[in-house]
């Protein structure tokens, strides 16, 4: 083991090292406590970077730990930890870690997922994924007024995990189902993981060929996750990654299917000694399911490890519809944080949240709640529907969330042009205040962003807020109602449920 201690300087803010834990970030000299790439619900993207406000970076090739504790970072790994100092602020820094160790390739995914609004079919109808209900719902969609985007079709249109083909008795004519999708206007995009069923014919092929993982004694590793037990595809074999690309081409070539959501590929499904074709640590495993996905223009992953530079959609972990436990609160400070982990093409959360039990018949919807949260949205790079807003909210309130999404989509110029800019220079769409505004005290910000360096984003995220409270950095804005402010102090400004308070800087 490898260690380095690194003491926290005065004022010194550090963020980094897993997305999902960036609502408990900043870092600080009066932390306690441990931040690790592997374990518990801290499932999302990772890299082995953080980042200081004193113009400071770690970094290592390798996986490492960072407990915060008595004023002092104490970083342990396997390998060396590089300490990047005198870049002078948390965009230097980030742009420094950037250059040297994930340059971003000038590449961009598909242009729709900045241009058009993503709708996934997995709250709306969770187990019902049928060929009838997949495209009743777009063309409700389309029927609201909304323009079609990308569709997303979730788990539960194929025969079995690691089997490419279409649920017969659910989907019975998938060609028509796409064509359908598409004369609508939509790209889809299908569900799929690097887990395989363990019985059935393709079991046996994908084992007798040595496609799958073996535990440490040799035997097929059968992993529990969210859907059961599965086994799991050993993506450092060549040969078995051929295999994987043969059944995603194959399917685009045979049903014209336009990409896929790569989901699971997380740490938790491997472990350390398990006997891979090539052997690494459990959180290298995700960066090998990254590495398939990113040759797929339409890709998404909700999991990735030292993948940021890449051209992949990265969506933030599935959020509770709540709206201060692990819900709307945790938005604005994980996209915040994938950006400084080198994600930019960074999509938020399902609006309302992405976890089905949150949704169960007899729970209560808070419609103020999903409002809220489709206006957050507007101004990131990336949004995504699934729950139908016309069919669970109010007459008013669900044409709230059509406004959103409608003012989501005009803004695609935009969004678009700031993702070329990050193909080319790496810095995030969705920005952090300090990272715009260094020295302005802006590093305990969670509720604030930039959409690049000229408009500021400040939505309302309290239930039955009137007042929003709004730290303006110093210079002159013109705030969305049309009143000009000086900056370098905090403004309360009236709110409706209609307002999104957003300024832009002349």
């Amino acid at each position: 083991m490898v260690s380095i201690v690194v003491p926290v300087l005065p004022g010194e803010c550090w963020w980094g090292g897993c997305v999902n834990a960036a609502h408990r970030m900043p870092i600080t000299e009066g932390t306690q406590e441990r931040f690790s790439p592997v374990g518990g619900r801290e499932n999302d993207q990772f890299a082995p970077l953080y980042v200081s406000s004193a113009g400071r970076y770690l970094w290592s090739e390798r996986p490492f730990d960072v407990t915060a504790a008595g004023g002092v970072l104490t970083c342990e790994g396997c390998v060396d930890v590089e300490l990047g100092e005198g870049f002078g602020s948390l965009k230097g820094a980030y742009l420094a870690a950037c250059r040297r160790h994930f340059p971003f390739t000038g590449e961009l995914p598909a242009e729709a997922f900045f241009t058009r609004p993503q709708y996934n079919t997995w709250i709306e109808l969770g187990t019902n994924q049928t060929q009838e209900a997949i495209v009743r719902h777009a063309e409700q969609i389309v029927a609201h007024g909304l323009p079609a985007g990308i569709l997303m079709i979730d788990d539960g249109w194929q025969e079995d995990y690691g089997v490419f083909e279409f649920h017969l008795r659910k989907i019975p004519r998938p060609q028509e189902m796409i064509d359908r999708l598409h004369a609508l206007g939509f790209q889809v995009m299908l569900w799929v993981t690097p887990l395989v069923g363990c019985a059935g014919d393709q079991f046996k092929r994908v084992r007798d060929r040595g496609y799958l993982l073996r535990d440490r004694d040799g035997g097929i590793a059968i992993r529990s996750w969210w859907n059961g037990y599965s086994a799991v595809l050993d993506l450092t074999n060549p040969e078995a990654v051929a295999w994987y690309h043969a059944q995603l081409r194959e399917m685009m070539a045979r049903t014209h299917v336009d990409g896929f959501k790569f989901d699971a590929g997380d740490a938790y499904f491997y472990q350390d000694d398990d006997r891979a074709f090539a052997p690494m640590q459990a959180r290298e495993h995700t960066r090998t399911f990254n590495e398939v996905g990113v040759h797929y223009r339409l890709n998404e992953f909700r999991a990735a490890w030292k993948f940021g530079g890449q051209p992949i959609v990265a969506r933030l972990h599935d959020k509770y519809h709540t709206w201060d436990s692990f819900g709307l609160n945790t938005l604005i400070p994980h996209t915040v944080v994938q950006g400084l982990l080198g994600y930019a093409y960074c999509c938020p959360d399902m609006v309302g949240g992405g976890i089905l039990a949150s949704f169960a018949a007899g729970k209560p919807l808070d419609e103020e709640l999903f409002v809220r949260w489709a206006q957050a949205n507007i101004y990131m790079g990336m949004m995504q529907m699934s729950i139908a807003p016309w069919r669970v909210l109010s007459e008013e309130s669900a044409a709230l969330v059509i406004d959103a999404l409608k003012a989501h989509a005009a803004l695609g110029d935009t969004f678009l042009a700031l993702a070329k800019h990050a193909a080319q220079t790496g810095e995030p769409i969705v920005r952090h205040m300090a990272y715009v505004f260094p020295g302005e005290g802006f590093e305990r910000c969670r509720t604030q962003f930039m959409l690049g360096d000229r408009l500021l984003v400040a939505p309302v995220l309290e239930k039955g807020a009137q007042v929003r409270r709004v730290q303006l950095p110093r210079g002159t804005w013109r705030a969305w109602n049309g009143e000009v402010l000086e900056g370098g102090a905090a403004v309360e400004l009236p709110v409706t449920i209609r307002d999104v308070p957003t300024f832009e800087r002349y």
